[in-house]
């Protein structure tokens, strides 16, 4: 485990860095974001593992396209002096028809070039119907529908829904880009809406972004969820500091390898205990070797209505760990460390792990949770079959009382707009899930899920998920595809109160690219 205080040293290492770092990339321009429920980010991710990809980092998303398109060019070269699985070259073939154009920005080894504005990148339609109710979360103000999570904290109405969105961007100059993703959706119960998922202003110079808007991030190695931050909840609007291509840092520190940071600060909704606390947050990534990648993360919440008044100085000091007042706990902490290990020659198997702890004792995190998992892109030569296996757990790895997502001043607990902003299973739960994905063809491919999940594990009655879901992805033609899924979850002692329920989300969805 690190020391929270470490905190403090890293980020003013990384200030004094960053003019050294910013002078590795003088031709460096800004890219817009892959949103994190792009299908780019699971076909990327298992072709990156099938062809040892050495620079990549997987555990900080979202990505850039001119970042994807690296590491997909890296994958490229790769797979001319090593012979692939079948499955690897079709993936390959798809991305390098999505990211075509960052790809010949980067043909002289640099994205001098730039990419072409697109006014509209994506469009998409989805249908869905929902057969179930939400359900609270314990020990927070959070509930959640179990079979909709990771959806931008929006939640389907029981009965009919259906939402378009759309990714738009313009480029003014070569170093500043907008991008904007709205959405339009209509909820047999609730009526119309009208969403921004994402809005962001970004400016890139040397390497170094600045942003500011509505953005979600998601920190860790989980996928099926991770314990820091996912899409789980509605994206935040915040001011966000990182730098998307990773560098080498000077000095003896190139030793740490390829190098990432994140920083970021918001502010949380009002309808809560404590209104519109401050939220903020910072992490580093290195990968000391081409088998292994370490991170390292924290989150805060601070300030907000009746607690002490903070500054940008006060921003620093309680995002490093440490509290504005000597005596008071002052902020709502979480922090801890990630790693991800490759095994290229069982092709391409990643064991990956994340130990977090809420709050601090001796300057370590203190009352931990954790996740584990496995991923397997290939279980048999053709590649077409693959695996993955994760398990989260929130309920104090060494045991006493859970207090994962809580605190005494913010009782609120770790959510934003109702939803949790790290794992969907919450405070005190454990969530098992398997997923096997079926390419049966370069264009048709199937996902089929199992998750078992208990909530409440401290409450004299558990509330159990058995869940499965079968979704199917169809693709027309390179730009043109139609996905299906049906979830089903047999739930035991539901909002817990004795008893059994059954729930039911069907969606079908319809996405184009230009």
């Amino acid at each position: 485990m690190i020391k929270l205080k470490k905190f403090s040293l890293g980020l003013a290492l990384l200030l004094l860095a960053l003019p050294v770092l910013a002078a590795g990339n003088s031709a460096y321009r800004v890219s817009p974001q892959v949103p994190l429920d792009s299908w780019t980010y699971q076909a990327l991710e298992r072709v990156v593992a099938l062809s040892d990809v050495q620079s990549g980092l997987a555990g900080m998303r979202p990505l850039t396209r001119l970042e994807a398109a690296r590491l997909l060019r890296e994958a490229s070269l790769k797979a001319q002096l090593d012979e692939l699985p079948t499955v690897a070259g079709e993936l390959l073939q798809r991305l390098q028809t999505e990211f075509h154009q960052e790809l010949l920005s980067l043909e002289d080894g640099e994205s001098r070039q730039g990419v072409p504005t697109r006014w509209l990148r994506n469009a998409a339609l989805l249908a869905s119907y929902r057969d179930g109710a939400d359900a609270m979360m314990s020990g927070t103000d959070a509930r959640q529908f179990a079979l909709d999570f990771n959806h931008f904290g929006r939640s389907r109405a029981d009965g009919g829904n259906l939402e378009f969105n759309a990714e738009m961007e313009a480029r003014l100059l070569d170093h500043l880009l907008l991008t904007w993703r709205p959405e339009l959706a209509q909820r047999e119960a609730d009526g119309s809406s009208f969403t921004t998922l994402a809005a962001i202003a970004a400016v890139a110079y040397r390497g170094i972004e600045f942003s500011a808007g509505r953005q979600s991030l998601w920190w860790g190695q989980g996928r099926h969820g991770s314990l820091l931050l996912t899409n789980n909840a509605a994206p935040l609007d915040m001011l966000r500091l990182t730098n998307p291509t990773p560098l080498q840092l000077p000095w003896l520190l190139k030793h740490f390898g390829p190098f990432r940071f994140d920083l970021f600060v918001s502010r949380l909704d009002e309808d809560r205990v404590v209104a519109k606390p401050y939220f903020g947050g910072m992490r580093f990534n290195i990968k000391p070797s081409r088998y292994l990648e370490l991170g390292a993360s924290r989150t805060v919440i601070f300030g907000g209505a009746g607690r002490p008044k903070v500054d940008a100085g006060d921003f620093l000091t309680i995002v490093g760990g440490g509290n504005l007042s000597v005596d008071d706990d002052t902020s709502n902490s979480i922090a801890g460390v990630d790693a991800l290990i490759t095994v290229p020659p069982l092709w391409g198997m990643q064991i990956y792990g994340e130990l977090y702890g809420e709050d601090e004792a001796g300057g370590l995190p203190a009352k931990d949770s954790w996740l584990a998992g496995i991923y397997l892109p290939q279980i048999e030569p053709s590649g077409r079959l693959s695996l993955r296996v994760e398990y989260a757990d929130t309920t104090r790895l060494f045991g006493g009382s859970p207090v994962f997502y809580r605190h005494g001043i913010y009782t609120s607990g770790y959510i934003y707009e109702g939803k949790i902003l790290g794992h969907h299973a919450g405070s005190d739960a454990t969530d098992l899930f398997v997923q096997l994905q079926v390419d049966y063809s370069p264009r048709l491919s199937l996902q089929i899920g199992f998750d078992y999940e208990e909530r409440g594990k401290a409450l004299a009655l558990q509330e159990k998920h058995n869940q499965a879901e079968l979704s199917v992805t169809w693709w027309l033609d390179p730009q043109l595809s139609l996905t299906a899924r049906y979830a089903y979850d047999q739930v035991k002692n539901w909002n817990f109160v004795k008893g059994d329920e059954d729930f039911h989300l069907v969606s079908v969805g319809l996405g184009q690219r230009f």
